[in-house]
């Protein structure tokens, strides 16, 4: 009697069928989880092997990993060798991306340090040129026999802009109390004139004004103007140094294990094409570089204060307008005396006795008729220094620096978006999290070595004696740079300091450039790039580029889409 169902349309499942496709099923997940590990190993061995390492040292299949000392100890397709060599490796390219990184700063404020020291000497070499030009038209003979007075004037203000071991008040006191005895002597050739009545006559200088109120005023321009213009680009030259100096902090063992464990375990996984979490990596990166973001608070500092004293250029201590001008300003001095000449003439006399008559000397005599001086018309500034000028030069250089404001803080994020440094910030769930391929859940670690990082452990309370020296540093600059803003004088140590540096401005010969000696991109990016910021895109879907990934994720869609078909079309035939 045959058995009737409730649903006639249904047929009671044969039990041998089930069991087929359960066998079938197991045979299946046995099959894809050896052809991938076997698959992955060899995927290692081609990322290994690029890398310029024996590929022959690579497993064909993983190994028991009692033997690692950094990655995990499961399964691997890693030897002890090949994590040693992988462990040397991270590092280097950690050492060669973060000079690349740093240099780009090193290499804008060593240009701009060269640019503002050519600008500013070939200002002075045209000022000198000019001055020298008008003087010689003006007085011949009388003014080329006395030009050395002149010419130690612009030899002063050149070497306390090079070598900082002049006075610029007793050089410029030094200047007009000279110019007052040449003076002084042209305007009375009849007389002959001693050392003690000389002496005498200085002491009634104050009193008497001769020049007017000339020496006074360009005395404070002068000295304004070349104390901001020294210290604004010896500023540059400390900061170029100091950049240069960071590039030389070397990293912690603490840090090299991190970098090991999240740009190289994924390889012994057998997930060569994985990147690390950004979150992961921005982790690690603020540990690595704990010691470059303690320089941040004195940097920014330093940054503001530089920024000012442009600004300073620009106005009331513009140099442009000070050396420019000079010999006008020094010609109306000379018109001063001349017009009062006869005054102080007496005065002198009354006071230090009439000396006597010496022989006359007519081509010592100032002819009053040639001293007919043009007014400056104050129009716009001579353009120097390859056809530019002031403003333009301080402009770029200010513009230049601002955008380095946060600089240290920023590098971890412009670390980890280094391509291949770390996935994007959407692929969260398909990245490596320092133990396998999944979403990275602790929290972001914060800036400093107090902040603890959860990747890399970084003492605290032993500080860094080079990231030190260079806070010191920063703080002493920022000190004399406020001063010069003030209108104070600045002491700088007698050197032979160059604007262009001991360098040629060149690129730094990091490991792993071209060697091509080329400039890095001469207008960087300071500030943190998209990495933090990145808007979601419209598919999270990550795609390998690797072949071997693709064939494992063809035979994962076989497994499930087409052994559930086979299933189905067996039960259909019996």
């Amino acid at each position: 009697m045959a058995l009737v169902y409730p649903n006639p349309g249904i047929t009671r499942p044969r039990p041998w069928l089930r069991t087929i496709g359960l066998i079938l099923c197991f045979i299946s997940f046995i099959t894809e989880n050896i052809d991938s590990a076997e698959v992955g190993c060899n995927t290692v061995r081609y990322a290994y092997s690029a890398k310029g390492f024996n590929g022959v040292q690579v497993p064909r299949q993983p190994v028991p990993g009692t033997h690692l000392r950094i990655c995990q100890q499961g399964e691997t397709c890693c030897t002890e060798e090949m994590e040693e060599n992988f462990n040397q490796q991270s590092r280097q390219e950690f050492d060669r991306i973060l000079k690349q990184t740093i240099d780009v700063l090193r290499h804008t404020f060593s240009t701009r340090t060269q640019k503002f020291d050519d600008y500013f000497q070939d200002l002075l070499r045209v000022s000198k040129k000019a001055f020298h030009e008008m003087f010689v038209r003006t007085y011949g003979t009388l003014y080329e026999q006395n030009a050395h007075v002149f010419t130690d004037l612009y030899d002063n203000l050149e070497k306390y802009y090079l070598r900082g071991n002049v006075n610029l008040a007793d050089a410029l006191d030094s200047f007009f109390i000279t110019l007052y005895q040449r003076m002084f002597q042209v305007l009375n050739a009849q007389y002959t004139f001693d050392q003690k009545f000389l002496n005498c006559m200085q002491e009634f200088m104050d009193d008497l004004k001769p020049f007017g109120d000339v020496p006074q005023k360009l005395s404070v321009q002068i000295r304004r103007a070349f104390v901001a213009a020294k210290t604004f680009t010896q500023s540059l030259g400390v900061g170029r140094d100091i950049v240069k100096s960071m590039m030389d902090v070397p990293a912690t063992g603490e840090c090299t294990r991190a970098l090991m464990k999240m740009t190289y375990c994924p390889h012994c996984q057998g997930l060569p094409d994985l990147k690390p979490c950004n979150t992961y990596c921005m982790n690690v990166m603020k540990g690595c570089l704990g010691y470059h973001t303690e320089l941040d608070a004195e940097w920014n500092t330093y940054i503001e204060a530089l920024v000012a004293l442009a600004d300073r250029l620009e106005g009331p201590f513009n140099i442009e307008s000070v050396v420019e001008p000079m010999d006008i300003k020094i010609s109306e001095a000379i018109m001063n005396f001349q017009e009062s000449g006869q005054q102080v003439s007496q005065k002198i006399f009354e006071n230090c006795g009439k000396p006597s008559i010496g022989k006359r000397d007519v081509e010592r005599e100032l002819n009053y008729d040639t001293l007919k001086f043009g007014r400056h018309d104050g129009g716009a500034s001579r353009n120097t220094a390859g056809g530019t000028n002031l403003n333009r030069v301080v402009r770029d250089i200010r513009n230049k620096v601002k955008v380095a404001r946060n600089y240290w803080s920023n590098l971890p994020y412009q670390m980890c978006d280094k391509e291949h440094m770390a996935a994007d910030p959407v692929a969260e769930d398909n990245c490596w999290n320092g133990l396998a391929k999944t979403k990275f859940e602790p929290y972001k670690t914060g800036d400093g070595v107090d902040s603890h990082s959860s990747e890399v452990d970084v003492e605290a309370n032993k500080p860094n004696s080079l990231v030190n020296q260079q806070v010191l540093s920063l703080r002493m600059t920022t000190s004399k740079l406020k001063s010069a803003y003030s209108g104070m004088d600045v002491d700088w140590p007698d050197n032979d300091w160059n604007g262009s540096g001991s360098g040629s401005g060149d690129g730094s010969n990091v490991d792993g450039g071209s060697g091509n000696g080329a400039e890095p991109p001469e207008d960087p990016y300071f500030a943190p790039t998209t990495t933090t910021v990145k808007p979601a895109k419209t598919t999270t879907t990550i795609t390998s580029k690797a072949p071997t990934q693709q064939r494992m994720t063809l035979q994962k869609a076989l497994n499930i889409f087409v052994f559930p078909i086979m299933v189905m079309w067996l039960g259909s035939v019996f």
